[in-house]
């Protein structure tokens, strides 16, 4: 699941998981999605693949990670989403979108519609003999989520939470809550915790319940300690002059204008080698220009800058931002991976001076211009 896709690292936690119906069937909540719905969510999220692992810490075809998928009662099908049938991983995310509502999956539930109410998709089928919990266990009571510490203009993280729902109830967007909070979290949006004390609307960052100082992200390469806190794997700012890595984690297997057999006679842009499903975020504040298949590109993002460039982001296994959408650096556009005219997992990213093939410029030179060195 996504957050742009912030998700709280200790799972999410729902305050009463149904018992059976019947035997071998999950009784459906009444907020069920149908099936086509839970389909697209999952095109979105893995390309349809249920029986995804790629290694990013989510599995399954809807993303579960695995302290959500054991809170929900997962754990009775399968020790992990990517081990259960399709039909068990709907199951779960019924009880997810029934808690949290379609906001548990930001983009990709935007993007196919997903809301309550419904047709009940099919109940799945009951675990194997000795390898789910017991009756037993499935009917236990679950405890409530802890009460939500909320005050004057402070907010509580509690399981289950992200930027996305806080801001919902608190009627705030998730960026603003971040660019107040970047102390508190860190320097990934995607990741925050129980216990953390989120400031709204006062201009000032909040602090943590849990005793421990969480230190401030760290400032990109070649700014100035006036400048705005950030770093090369998550910071979000309206700034056109601020930026980011578009991937985290990844070693360059191909540079910028490197010879070879590409159709240019070089290479137009910065090979990124990381595994399919890594998440792919707009480089610089802009506005998303296309979204979707591009040929030889496979599925690619392209996004109009505040500086008048443009950048490809290429070779995704999903494109979760939408055309005409305003993005900021670091937001999450999508997911790598394999498409395309690909020799294997990647992603290519290429900086342009208009939109069109052989406009490239040295991205490089344009990351440095943003804060961001390689």
């Amino acid at each position: 699941m996504s957050f742009p896709s912030a998700r709280t690292l200790a799972g999410l936690v729902v305050a009463g998981i149904a018992a059976p119906a019947a035997v071998g069937l999950v009784a459906q909540p009444a907020s069920a999605a149908s099936v086509g719905t839970w389909d697209e969510v999952a095109q979105c999220e893995s390309t349809n693949d249920w029986s995804i692992s790629t290694g990013n810490g989510y599995y399954g075809g809807l993303q579960f990670s695995s302290s959500s998928w054991a809170e929900f009662g997962g754990r009775q099908y399968a020790p992990q989403a990517d081990q259960a049938t399709k039909a068990q991983q709907i199951a779960v995310a019924e009880k997810v979108l029934a808690t949290q509502g379609p906001g548990a999956w930001p983009s990709c539930g935007k993007l196919a519609g997903l809301q309550r109410g419904g047709p009940a998709p099919e109940a799945p089928e009951a675990p194997a003999k000795g390898t789910g919990t017991s009756t037993a266990d499935k009917n236990s009571d679950t405890p409530a989520a802890p009460k939500r510490a909320q005050g004057a203009n402070s907010y509580t993280v509690v399981s289950g939470d992200t930027l996305g729902t806080i801001g919902s109830e608190l009627g705030v967007s998730w960026q603003a809550l971040y660019s107040e909070n970047r102390s508190v979290i860190g320097s990934d949006p995607d990741v925050i915790f129980p216990g953390q004390r989120l400031a709204y609307g006062s201009g000032s960052g909040g602090s943590s319940d849990s005793g421990s100082s969480t230190p401030a992200a760290p400032k990109p390469a070649g700014s100035s300690s006036s400048s705005k806190s950030s770093d090369s794997s998550g910071s979000r700012s309206s700034s056109g002059a601020e930026g980011v890595l578009p991937v985290s984690g990844g070693s360059i297997s191909a540079r910028y204008h490197q010879a070879g057999g590409w159709a240019a006679g070089y290479h137009t842009g910065i090979d990124f080698a990381v595994s399919t499903g890594t998440p792919v975020r707009a480089a610089a504040a802009g506005t998303v220009v296309s979204s979707g298949w591009q040929g030889a590109y496979g599925n690619a993002v392209v996004i109009k800058h505040d500086d008048g460039r443009y950048t490809l982001s290429a070779h995704l296994s999903s494109a979760t931002a939408s055309e005409g959408e305003r993005v900021f650096a670091g937001e999450r556009i999508g997911r790598s991976g394999n498409t395309g005219n690909s020799t294997g997992p990647h992603l290519h990213f290429e900086v342009r001076s208009s939109n069109s093939y052989g406009a490239d410029v040295n991205p490089v030179t344009w990351l440095n211009n943003h804060g961001v060195s390689l």
